[in-house]
C-alpha cells in the first residue's frame, strides 16, 4: 500500500513540476508566418471542408505573451488576433495538459476546458493540441 502511495504521489510530482516550468519562451521557435489550411467539418454535408488559413505568431516584447494572427484569405472579415499568457497552470483560459520538447527543439502542448459542442450544445472537453515539428506547425482543436 505505501509503494502505491508513494508511486502516485510521486506521478502527481511530476506532473505538477512539468507544469511549473513550462514558460511562454518555450514556444518561441514556433514564431513566424505559416501558411496552411482550415479543415472543418460542414455540418449541412456532414463532411470534412478547408480552406485557405495562415497564422502570424510572436511573443509579447517582454516575452511573457504569445500572439497568434489569423488570417483567413477568403474570408478576411474573420481575420482576428489573440495574445494568450500563462497564469496559474492556465494557457489563456485552458488548463495545461501537457508539454513536451523534442530533441529537434519542436514541442507539442496539449490544453482543456470546459465548454460546450458547438452544435449539439452537450457539455463538452475542449481540448487544444499545439505541435510544432520541423518546418510545420499544427493546431488541433478536438
Amino acid at each position: 500500500m505505501k509503494n502505491i502511495i508513494f508511486a502516485i504521489s510521486f506521478m502527481l510530482f511530476c506532473i505538477t513540476t512539468n507544469a511549473q516550468s513550462f514558460q511562454i519562451k518555450d514556444l518561441a521557435a514556433s514564431t513566424g508566418s505559416w501558411q496552411g489550411k482550415l479543415t472543418y467539418l460542414d455540418y449541412s454535408s456532414g463532411k470534412p471542408d478547408a480552406m485557405p488559413a495562415n497564422i502570424k505568431i510572436s511573443l509579447t516584447e517582454n516575452k511573457l505573451g504569445y500572439i497568434m494572427g489569423y488570417e483567413y484569405p477568403n474570408e478576411p472579415h474573420a481575420n482576428s488576433k489573440d495574445t494568450t499568457y500563462i497564469k496559474n497552470k492556465l494557457f489563456g483560459e485552458d488548463k495545461i495538459v501537457e508539454f513536451t520538447k523534442d530533441a529537434a527543439g519542436g514541442f507539442t502542448l496539449v490544453t482543456e476546458k470546459e465548454g460546450e459542442d458547438g452544435n449539439d450544445h452537450k457539455k463538452a472537453i475542449l481540448r487544444h493540441t499545439y505541435t510544432l515539428k520541423t518546418n510545420t506547425f499544427l493546431l488541433l482543436k478536438t
